[in-house]
Order: structure tokens, then sequence, then C-alpha cells
């Protein structure tokens, strides 16, 4: 049977491979969680810039809130303003009504005078009127009575 192989060449080999691998074992777990200095780079650059992008949004939004957080400031200052001039305008609308229904009353009141006046001049212009001449017969007859009333007067009944 023969001759024998010496194996302990192949042996040695063999066991510097499970020695390695033991050992790349123990590194790779050691370094388990680390990247490569080419991702880490791209990575950060990516995350970085997606950083640079979320706050430019942010910026925007708190710029955004507060434009409407003043114009809502700006529409409450003008509605209480408008609310106060309601007021105002109620109160007037109001004090116009009185002054209104005191000058419709007063208006009734000068229309039924004026009516009546109406009518009364009417009443005038329908009554019949004395002519010049009737007026100068009329005081030819008083003067003539009145001589007769003087003439009757100084008469002596009983001399």
């Amino acid at each position: 049977m023969g001759s024998k192989t010496d194996i302990s060449a192949l042996q040695g080999l063999i066991k510097t491979f499970f020695e390695n691998i033991e050992t790349y074992n123990s590194v790779k777990a050691s370094l388990d969680g680390k990247m490569t200095q080419e991702s880490y780079k791209g990575l950060l650059s990516t995350t970085q810039q997606n950083l640079r992008t979320i706050e430019m949004q942010e910026q925007d939004q708190v710029k955004s809130v507060e434009d409407l957080e003043s114009q809502i400031t700006q529409l409450r200052n003008k509605e209480a303003e408008l609310k106060e001039q309601l007021e105002h305008l109620c109160a007037q609308r109001k004090e116009k009504s009185m002054v209104l229904n005191q000058g419709q009353e007063s208006l009734k009141k000068a229309q039924v005078e004026v009516a009546e006046l109406r009518e009364e001049i009417q009443k005038i212009e329908n009554t019949p009127r004395l002519s010049e001449e009737n007026v100068k017969v009329l005081g030819k007859m008083e003067r003539l009575l009145e001589d007769n009333q003087n003439e009757l007067s100084s008469f002596q009944y009983f001399k």
C-alpha cells in the first residue's frame, strides 16, 4: 500500500483558510452597520439636500401661516370696525325713524289744515260779493237811516 502522501501542507492551508474565515466574520461583525465612504457621502449629500428642500418648504409654510394669521387679525379688526359702524347706523336709523314719525304726524296735521283752509277759501270764493255800486247804495241808505234816526230822536211828541 504504499505511499503516503504528505497532506500537512494541505492541512495548513485548510487551517489558515478557516482561521481567515473566522477573522473575516469577526471583522465583518465589528463593522456591521458601517458603510463605505462612497455610500456615506452619497447618503449624506442626498439627506442634506432633502433637509434644505424641507427647510425651504417649512419657511414657506411659516410665512404662509404668518400671512394667514395677519389676515385673520386684519379681518377681525375690520369686523369690529364694521360692527361699530353697523351699531352707529342702527342708532341713526332709529333716530331718523322717530323724526320721520313725528314728521309724518306733522304732515298729516298740515294736510288737514291745508284742506280746511282750501275749503274755507272755496266757501269765500263762492260767497256772493257786493259790487261797488251796491256798496255805494248801501252807504247812502245807511246815511239816510242815520238821518232818519236823528230826526226821530229829535222829534218831540208832546210839545
